[in-house]
């Protein structure tokens, strides 16, 4: 069930203020926040190489059938790396977000980028988006689903895609209980951050099929790469370049067990709205 109007307003508030203080926190230099074509991940956050975000960037593109042209929204666009990333592509991308500093640094990155063309962005809620039906060709975002109340969000997907459009999330998933544990647990102690805000969860079987529920059409969870050994270099002492080329290779190992895959901690939402039948 959507939580009440009051309790939806105040998760938005909170969610607004911690993203805008990550945005004033994080990396400001233009060097580093310029996105070039051939980047696979967010320069501005380089532990990302470490879990291979640029195989789920191809998985994005390749979803959604990425063409010059294609209208798409990043929902939860963040700091605006993938809107940059997709624009780059050829995409004529609209990013949302509710945080409106992590906006500013979006605008920001297209223009020093070269894309500010194709690249338009808005501050926004991702549970009432304010676009007429049928206006994307596609929708995507990176771990911005498991922030929301999913009823509300794959509803509003839904509606703005046009008959046939694709979406497709990176998403955190809650599906291996080893990793669920950790993350109640660590975060905090022992000396390692905790980087997500109060609100959020990742996405467990329960919050999956409610997605599939509200959804109007197909939507699959997939692994394109196995991302569950080398969250241990959260530990400190696991924090050394052997350890963590160790881990990354025991995860290239799993990513080769088909009933592996679950074990990650990050997956790939796909789906296709459903067409007009006349």
């Amino acid at each position: 069930m959507p939580m009440p109007d009051h309790r939806a307003a105040a998760k938005q508030d909170r969610e607004a203020a911690f993203w805008d203080d990550v945005a004033d926190r994080a990396e400001t230099d233009d060097h580093t926040l310029r996105v070039q074509r051939q980047d696979g991940h967010d320069r501005t956050m380089p532990w990302l190489d470490h879990f291979d975000m640029a195989v789920f960037l191809d998985a994005i593109v390749a979803h959604i059938d990425l063409r010059p042209g294609l209208r798409v929204l990043d929902l939860g666009c963040g700091r605006g790396f993938l809107s940059v990333a997709l624009a780059h592509r050829g995409a004529e991308v609209t990013g949302v977000d509710i945080s409106p500093r992590s906006v500013t640094t979006a605008q920001h990155r297209a223009v020093i980028s070269g894309v500010s063309p194709r690249c338009r962005f808005c501050v926004m809620d991702c549970e009432n988006l304010d676009f007429p039906d049928a206006s994307f060709d596609a929708v995507a975002g990176s771990c911005v689903l498991h922030h929301l109340d999913l009823h509300r969000a794959a509803t509003e997907v839904g509606r703005v895609l046009r008959p046939g459009g694709k979406a497709a999330f990176i998403e955190s998933m809650g599906l291996n209980p080893l990793l669920m544990a950790a993350r109640a647990l660590l975060p905090g102690r022992f000396g390692i951050e905790k980087a997500s805000s109060s609100d959020e969860y990742p996405l467990t079987k329960r919050r999956l099929a409610q997605l599939r529920r509200s959804f109007d059409g197909e939507l699959r969870h997939l692994f394109p790469q196995v991302v569950f050994l080398r969250m241990g270099a959260y530990l400190p002492f696991l924090r050394s370049p052997l350890a963590e080329r160790t881990l990354r290779g025991l995860d290239h190992g799993l990513n080769t067990i088909p009933f592996c895959k679950s074990l990650g901690y990050f997956g790939l939402i796909a789906a296709e709205k459903r067409r007009n039948v006349h």
